[in-house]
């Protein structure tokens, strides 16, 4: 394969989505054939029962209040910083704050409950034991009462010094704590309550240092490890500047501690020239967290969708990425457009006009009570808190690393941007790894601890699309053969398209007819539920002659029809010049084929062809359903 600006271990990559092993280029799934020549596809019959159903998590009233916040203001928390010193990375919503309103239920903002379903966290089993520590200058006078506040509002038990589940200490670890700061203590507010969000049986820590110089911030990260912490967030960070790495000894080398540091909110340019990014986010010992706009949609499998926070206009907020001017490349990040350390590596809620339910009771620039933060500060302490759930890391495995072991078990975010720069992945997200949010969000823990991934004997970890297949199986999907193998240069056939598609929608409750659509299926037949659910859904009709033909691979042609109506039939007009050489706009599914290439699904293969009528493989059917899930959702 060609090499691209962006990968996974082993050098694999699929950032080109028409390139596919054998004949096969990556397309989707077609659903009703009204031409006898164009044959929707499936694999060989698929091993293994469907996963059970899966139903949507159930809007919590702040979700679906959400959009009122669509449209605000914003401003930042914090100012700028000189050399050596870091702003906090907190926005803030300018229209709301104040007291709850009478019979309103919950702040405006995600509360913990929004958090721990957006990314199937086990918030209220796991982090029993685990100490979170959050990392903030300047003293925040009423954190822990704040904090009890939240706690009470969203029904989580007491969190508090006399229980021994909140300690403050200053950055020596002793009780001379620093002067207040308003803004400051907005920040801290912010942390603590995403930590308890996320992990609400784990214990805080919160270390104030004495100033917002790196050096007072980094003598207060060594003692929050010393002091016993599981986890480490930092939403803080300024400029790299020469000299910066000297810090990555002194203050940020905890092997095995996971230290999560903002990525700044300034989008890929941070306002700088030339453009840089932020520090110690940039560190190669530290976890660098993007950020993220994160929209309930109860139609998806997931419940959510999400897309990088920010837009490409000049100055537009949005989450710090870029590639590193002085820090060199951790061993585990395989991107080739950057020669050095790249930023970020995960992502987390982070979009203000999607934010989240603070209370904070230090006034700040006119405002304190309830209020809506975003900003990468939102983002940190909740991938902090996420590492401490998961346990902790094995000896000798970096923290980061963990995740980039572990793509296929995150949710990979394929829209949006942060800025327009010369090397695309590091300002506009995409398939695989970006520099807006990384390799992508959490998705439960298994990317947060040493996994074992599904596996097929015929499927190694340098295979092209390892990361694809290997999501398919995770999710359910395909269990592959009986025999262990994945068989990935094989035609998929109709009757296997039909389970794919099925459980890519998660499964749903479905009671199959007891006379058959087809005339060549019965209820008998394999896969005779997902067939039919396929026909009851619109996606197919099967061929003019009343058969489906389930045996029959599917083609190239098709498999973009079979996606395009799984996506709803969205409104799209189709280009007057074809982007493929072998395709006019009189060809059959012209329409979904090119609809298939806008969304950057497929790109066709290298010499300019789409080839519709070629069988789509079972591995390009994985990279397909991967791409579409990214794009589009389940």
């Amino acid at each position: 394969m060609p090499k691209t600006t962006r990968g996974y271990p082993g050098g694999r990559w699929f950032s080109r989505p028409g390139l596919v092993a054998g004949a096969t280029v990556l397309m989707l799934l077609p659903g009703i054939v009204t031409h006898a020549q164009a044959k929707e596809g499936s694999t060989d019959p698929l091993p293994g029962t469907s996963p059970a159903s899966v139903s949507p998590p159930q809007p919590t009233p702040a979700a679906q209040a959400m959009a009122r916040l669509k449209g605000h203001r914003h401003s930042k928390v914090c100012g700028g910083a000189p050399p050596g010193y870091a702003s906090c990375h907190a926005e803030i919503d300018d229209e709301v704050e104040g007291p709850l309103a009478a019979g309103q239920l919950v702040p405006a903002g995600y509360g913990p409950a929004d958090l721990q379903s957006a990314y199937r966290l086990p918030s209220l089993t796991a982090g029993i034991g685990r100490t979170v520590a959050v990392v903030d200058p300047y003293d925040a006078p009423t954190v822990e009462a704040d904090l009890a506040v939240y706690r009470t509002r969203y029904g989580q038990t007491p969190c508090s010094s006399a229980s021994g589940c909140f300690r403050k200490v200053d950055q020596d670890g002793g009780s001379s704590l620093p002067p207040a700061n308003a803004a400051w203590a907005q920040e801290t507010s912010l942390d603590v309550q995403m930590v308890s969000a996320a992990c609400p049986n784990c214990s805080i820590l919160l270390v104030e240092a004495r100033s917002n110089s790196l050096t007072d911030l980094g003598s207060a990260v060594n003692t929050a490890v010393n002091l016993g912490a599981n986890a480490v967030s930092m939403s803080f960070g300024g400029p790299e500047v020469g000299g910066i790495t000297r810090f990555d000894g002194a203050y940020f080398n905890h092997p095995g501690i996971p230290l999560v540091a903002s990525s700044g909110d300034n989008g890929y340019t941070n306002a700088t020239a030339p453009p840089t990014v932020n520090y110690p986010a940039s560190s190669p010992n530290v976890v660098a967290v993007g950020g993220t706009s994160l929209t309930l949609d109860t139609s998806k499998v997931r419940g959510w969708t999400e897309r990088a926070w920010g837009a490409t206009g000049s100055g537009a907020a949005g989450p710090g990425s870029g590639c590193s001017a002085y820090e060199p490349k951790p061993a585990w990040q395989h991107d080739t457009g950057c020669p050095n350390r790249a930023v970020a590596d995960l992502a987390s809620v982070a979009d203000p006009s999607t934010g989240v339910a603070v209370y904070d009771s230090t006034p700040s620039n006119g405002m304190s009570g309830w209020m809506v933060f975003g900003g990468t500060s939102a983002a940190a302490p909740v991938i902090a808190a996420t590492y401490a759930l998961a346990g902790p890391a094995p000896a000798g495995v970096s923290p980061a690393q963990l995740a980039y072991s572990s793509p296929w078990a995150l949710n990979d975010v394929a829209n949006g941007a942060n800025g327009t720069c010369s090397l695309p992945y590091l300002c506009a997200a995409g398939y695989g790894y970006d520099g807006p949010t990384g390799l992508g969000t959490a998705q439960a823990l298994t990317a947060f601890t040493p996994s074992s991934p599904p596996s097929f004997t015929d499927i190694p970890g340098s295979y092209p699309f390892y990361v694809e297949v290997t999501w398919m199986a995770y999710n359910g999907i395909t269990t592959g053969y009986p025999d262990g193998t994945f068989r990935p240069v094989q035609p998929v056939t109709r009757e296997a398209m039909a389970a794919f598609l099925y459980r890519l929608k998660g499964s749903p409750t479905y009671i199959p007819p007891a006379t058959s659509p087809f005339r060549d299926v019965g209820p008998l037949s394999p896969f005779y539920k997902e067939i039919a659910w396929l026909a009851s859904t619109g996606i197919t009709t099967g061929y003019p002659d009343g058969t489906y033909r389930p045996s029959e691979p599917v083609n190239r042609d098709a498999m973009a029809a079979f996606l395009y109506r799984l996506s709803g039939r969205p409104a799209y007009t189709p280009p007057g010049a074809s982007p493929f050489t072998d395709l006019t706009p009189t060809s059959p599914f012209y329409l979904e084929i090119t609809w298939l290439a806008s969304t950057g699904i497929t790109t066709g293969y290298a010499d300019g062809t789409y080839r519709p009528l070629n069988p789509v493989n079972r591995d390009a059917m994985a990279a397909f359903m991967y791409r579409y899930n990214a794009k589009i959702g389940r």
